[in-house]
């Protein structure tokens, strides 16, 4: 891949911003798998805040001196999603990590129909530091658990082959969505394993209590 300029790198933060607000932010997923170890089924969540955009950029905000600012996150996306975001208020990170980033982003807003393995990082890569990947062979998402709220949350996104990120890679279920914060069951579903019956699907009561198969149809061969 050949680098970014910092015009195209801006262009395509401010590009995905409104995609990402759309589709993910304020959303939160449980992502239902198999363990490939113990053949249990288990369960992570995952929730998108405005605050995570900026991490998936790997884009860092500076000031009239070239300084950079810590603690923008929320206001580097408000000046993506209004448009707003210019060149000489941003610089890509020294480590390389931006263009393998922005490679990525465009893709992400469709995490849920292209993660078909999670896993726990191998922290194999260099940079990226990560406690749970999601993804498939073309897309990986990586996850941090953030101390503030909790929860997972979107830290970094790579063109990597998951298999290559995760040594227990393990076969995910189903996915589904609710609004962050609404304490209800999760009734949206947003994938479901090629094949795979969820009405059939003995779960395990954490997993059973927290989603809703009432307006589930599974899809006829």
């Amino acid at each position: 891949m050949s680098g970014y300029t910092i015009d195209e790198a801006r262009r395509i933060a401010i590009n995905c911003a409104s995609s990402y607000k759309s589709s993910l932010e304020d959303k939160q997923f449980i992502i239902i798998y198999r363990d490939k170890d113990t053949n249990m089924i288990k369960y992570i969540e995952v929730v998108f805040l405005a605050r995570n955009y900026q991490h998936l950029t790997g884009l860092n905000m500076i000031d009239e001196a070239g300084k950079l600012l810590d603690h923008h996150s929320e206001f580097f996306y408000k000046k993506c999603v209004e448009k707003k975001l210019s060149c000489d208020e941003i610089v890509m990170r020294m480590d390389g990590t931006t263009q393998l980033k922005l490679e990525a982003l465009p893709a992400i807003t469709k995490f849920t129909s292209i993660t078909k393995i999670v896993g726990d990082s191998n922290n194999n890569q260099p940079y990226l530091y990560v406690e749970k990947v999601v993804g498939g062979v073309n897309l990986c998402l990586g996850l941090r658990m953030d101390e503030k709220i909790h929860e997972y949350v979107p830290v970094s996104a790579l063109k990597k082959d998951i298999k290559t990120l995760t040594n227990a890679p393990s076969q995910v279920l189903a996915i589904f969505e609710r609004d962050y914060g609404d304490n209800k069951v999760y009734s949206k579903i947003r994938h479901v394993a090629k094949g795979l019956n969820l009405g059939t699907i003995k779960f395990p009561t954490e997993v059973s209590d927290k989603i809703s198969l009432e307006n589930y149809m599974p899809k006829k061969c």
